[in-house]
């Protein structure tokens, strides 16, 4: 008997556990009951089904591209796998793109019945990814690029997460949308596809015009958005009020100002303002170095150092009146809002854009969109397993998110 198991070879060993794990919450979010009903055709639903399960455990375990997924599947043990070819990957995730909205309503009402999920506060961003090579025709265009590539076609992702950080909805956008026009999409998304009592919208200051802050007052939507502290004067004048500042949490302070009726909050992180004093400090220190050394021309054409420089004639000098401007910004961001939510809630509520900033970083850190890969086929899906990151939503607020978009 001893001999005969020492004759014993293994051909081959699949993995099996992450099957068992993840395809009880895959059923008990309705994703295979879902699938089924849209699917017609037996063979379509079983194949379809399946390869979506496939992507979506791979993208858990170790995100691949799908070319290489094809492969990945042979080392798990599901035998409703076995008949799985790189086809039926490419044709799910066209299916997938066809369904999204009804995909995206079922799922949000299977969470917020497992969860106990209040829609009330939604928060949003963008981000682009730039392509090398085969692009998304129609989506792919030159704009402006948050990978610093302007010189590169792209696409622009935009997420929707709740205030408990669950992921509700994706938008893929030509790469030459504005972020504002992708704000202004995602209002009538939330107001049309899931119907809440009550709904606050968060964005970045990246996403506001004054004509779409115009939009949101007469729709009777609630919002809190972050505003461009340099380049509004409302924003100076209100940064300008004497005042005292509530602590709210560690490291974040609130004083509320209203200016022209309009509710604002100026927000202060003390260890950012200490930050930002010490990097100005030894900038204008470099400054004044580069200045006693002569290298006038070469400053005057640097814009990080131009800015604090000051032309009389013939002579170059470090501007004081610009520096003490400058401090006045120091660990500060500007909110505004026509929601009824005590500041500390307000400012809580902006600084969860970190969530949607963690689920960027889910969202586009497993596979790369570059030549390695293989090209865009067709799909919108395709190109959201491979995203790579661009720069996150909101720099004041940091941390882990809880939640990434499936």
């Amino acid at each position: 008997m001893l001999e005969r198991a020492r004759q014993i070879r293994a051909r081959q060993a699949k993995t099996w556990g992450p099957v068992l794990i993840f395809r009880r919450p895959w059923e008990q979010l309705g994703l295979a009951a879902m699938l089924g009903r849209l699917v017609e055709g037996a063979a379509a639903r079983t194949d379809f089904e399946e390869a979506a399960f496939a992507m979506v455990l791979n993208r858990l375990l170790d995100p691949m591209s799908k070319l290489r997924v094809s492969d990945w599947v042979r080392t798990i043990y599901r035998p409703e796998w076995e008949r799985l070819e790189l086809n039926h990957f490419y044709r799910a995730l066209d299916f997938l793109s066809e369904h999204k909205t009804e995909l995206e309503q079922g799922l949000y009402d299977q969470v917020r019945d497992l969860f106990n999920l209040e829609l009330d506060l939604v928060l949003w961003d963008a981000t682009t990814t730039y392509f090398e090579g085969r692009a998304a025709e129609g989506l792919a265009e030159y704009g402006f690029s948050k990978d610093k590539q302007p010189d590169r076609v792209q696409i622009m992702v935009g997420v929707l997460v709740s205030g408990d950080g669950f992921p509700i909805a994706h938008e893929v956008f030509p790469g030459n949308t504005a972020e504002v026009d992708t704000f202004r999409h995602v209002i009538g998304k939330v107001k049309q596809e899931f119907h809440p009592r009550r709904v606050i919208l968060v964005a970045d200051r990246g996403m506001v015009s004054g004509e779409l802050l115009r939009e949101l007052e007469g729709s009777n939507l609630e919002y809190i958005v972050g505003v461009r502290m340099r380049k509004l004067k409302a924003a100076r004048e209100v940064l300008s009020r004497a005042g005292r500042y509530r602590e709210v949490s560690l490291n974040l302070k609130v004083k509320e100002v209203v200016h022209a009726g309009v509710r604002y909050l100026v927000c202060l992180n003390p260890e950012e303002r200490e930050r930002d004093r010490l990097v100005r400090e030894a900038a204008v220190a470099r400054l004044r170095e580069k200045l006693a050394a002569g290298e006038v021309k070469q400053l005057i054409g640097n814009r990080a150092y131009r800015r604090y420089l000051r032309i009389d004639g013939a002579g170059v000098s470090v501007d004081g009146r610009v520096l003490e401007e400058e401090s006045r910004y120091d660990g500060k961001w500007v909110l505004r809002t026509n929601s009824s939510l005590a500041a500390d809630e307000v400012a809580q509520a902006y600084k969860s854009l970190w969530q949607v900033e963690h689920a960027f970083r889910e969202l586009k850190s497993g596979l790369d969109l570059r030549p390695d890969g293989e090209a865009y086929q067709g799909s919108c899906g395709g190109l959201l397993s491979g995203a790579r990151a661009g720069d996150g939503p909101a720099q004041e607020a940091q941390g882990v998110g809880q939640g990434s978009p499936l």
